[in-house]
């Protein structure tokens, strides 16, 4: 997997991702938007399962995925 990124600022719509929230769940997919403060991440869920959003003082940790 790629890079961990606390700051969602560091992430672009259209960046593959993976969300991994520990002991909840695991998303893939794209992310779909990131609020200007980069404090809210909104990730396309692969296999059509809608979107998931990621505030940055969840748990989760967030990874860039190649291409």
């Amino acid at each position: 997997m790629g890079a961990r990124s606390d700051d969602f600022a560091l992430v672009v719509p259209g960046d593959p991702v993976t969300v991994v929230d520990p002991g909840r769940l695991s998303v893939s997919g794209i992310v779909d938007a990131v609020s200007p403060d980069g404090s809210v991440l909104w990730v396309i869920e692969h296999g059509g399962q809608g979107r998931h959003m990621v505030h940055s003082t969840d748990a989760a940790l967030v990874r860039r995925r190649a291409g």
